[in-house]
């Protein structure tokens, strides 16, 4: 009955945050939330040396380090939320409890199709939102740039069903960054946009290193590549100068120009000064804006912001030092799963600590990740799922 508990635990998680696109994700992150509880409850005790584990004392140490500034930057109730927002960050541990007590763990070829279906749908949904009801930067509910940032890291991740198997089939997975690609494109979201390219070209990368003698390989990744230019051409090709001009739109989000992006700039502006000033401890997650709104009141003064738009920025500016350190860690956490030289020769793990580690750094230069349910449980329980597999290598 156990065994059968930790498998259904362990698939009701990966089903629930990667299928549901827009607003449907925060159900589904919910739901798998109430599974890495249950498997805590279930089998915490039985399975503690899980704890132990690097990647989990990195968690660990992240919501540990965040938790050691508030003390010293206390001023009010809010300030108590900062290590609270990086909990969900603890499903990783209750799905990597269910590595022993699973009968049966999903295959990384079926986490791979589970993660092109939920790329596929999101990108239906925007395509529909955008063509069919004329909607600028649809979302499906949801704010765009989570809606972009949840596609794309859905999309990339299907990269690891390319070398779970052996058949034709696996190459339709390089299908998952188009999808991807294509939500950034139709959100109109530069910092998912740029997410999506970093991990797509990681991803075929390393594809191409261990794969390039395979003729349909190639034929599979140009093909993938033209539709991934069509979508981007099409958008640009009708108007749209956002997307056309994403590298020098991103990189004025980090300097003042007298366009709308010198909001942000204020925000990472505002986040440089706290760490100056506050080094060790920073201000607390209550006062992160107090900084931006002394400083430039003429931009942030009045706006509905409730973080600096930047894991890099929050992190430093509600934590100094040591919040970076425990991003720092948490962004490592995939990459510590390699340290075990059998895991090393598991190319659907590697490729997915790969992707987990770049993906979320480089979503997270421009927007918030951590601290968003959603975008913090798609990290986690993806984490968890290959805790799993480096823990289990008979799957």
């Amino acid at each position: 009955m156990s065994r059968n508990l930790a498998s259904a635990l362990l698939l009701i998680a990966v089903l629930a945050i990667f299928l549901p696109p827009g607003y449907g994700a925060y159900i589904g992150a919910y739901a798998a939330l109430v599974a890495a509880i249950l498997a805590f409850l279930a089998f915490g005790w039985r399975e503690r040396l899980t704890f132990s584990h690097p990647t989990a004392l990195a968690i660990l140490a992240a919501i540990g380090l965040v938790g050691l500034a508030v003390p010293f930057v206390y001023r009010s109730p809010q300030d108590l939320l900062a290590p609270v927002l990086l909990l969900p960050m603890l499903s990783t541990i209750g799905l990597g409890l269910l590595a022993r007590p699973a009968r049966w763990v999903p295959s990384p070829s079926l986490f791979a199709a589970i993660c092109l279906a939920g790329s596929f749908i999101a990108f239906l949904g925007g395509a529909y939102e955008y063509f069919w009801l004329d909607l600028y930067r649809p979302g499906l509910g949801n704010n765009p740039i989570h809606y972009a940032s949840l596609a794309a890291m859905t999309g990339c991740l299907a990269l690891v069903g390319v070398v779970s198997g052996t058949t034709a089939r696996r190459y339709l997975f390089l299908l998952g960054p188009v999808f991807g690609f294509g939500c950034t494109v139709i959100a109109d979201s530069r910092g998912p946009m740029l997410g999506a390219v970093a991990m797509s070209g990681l991803g075929i990368l390393t594809l191409t290193v261990w794969l390039w003698h395979e003729r349909l390989f190639r034929v599979a990744v140009l093909a993938c590549a033209g539709l991934a230019i069509g979508v981007f051409a099409y958008v640009v090709g009708s108007g749209n100068d956002r997307v056309s001009g994403i590298i020098q739109s991103g990189l004025n989000i980090f300097r003042f120009t007298g366009g709308s992006d010198d909001i942000r700039a204020a925000l990472y502006a505002s986040a440089i000064e706290i760490l100056r000033n506050f080094p060790l401890f920073g201000v607390g997650l209550g006062q992160i804006l107090d900084t931006a709104e002394t400083l430039f009141p003429a931009l942030v003064g009045g706006t509905e912001f409730d973080n600096l738009h930047a894991d890099w920025a929050n992190f430093a500016a509600m934590a100094g030092v040591l919040g970076l350190l425990a991003w720092l860690l948490l962004l490592a956490a995939p990459l510590l799963l390699l340290r075990d030289p059998q895991t090393r020769q598991d190319r659907p793990i590697v490729l997915g600590a790969a992707l987990l580690s770049t993906g979320q750094l480089v979503l997270g230069v421009s927007n918030a990740t951590f601290g968003i349910l959603p975008q913090t449980v798609i990290y986690a329980v993806a984490l968890g799922y290959f805790l799993v597999c480096a823990r289990r290598p008979d799957i």
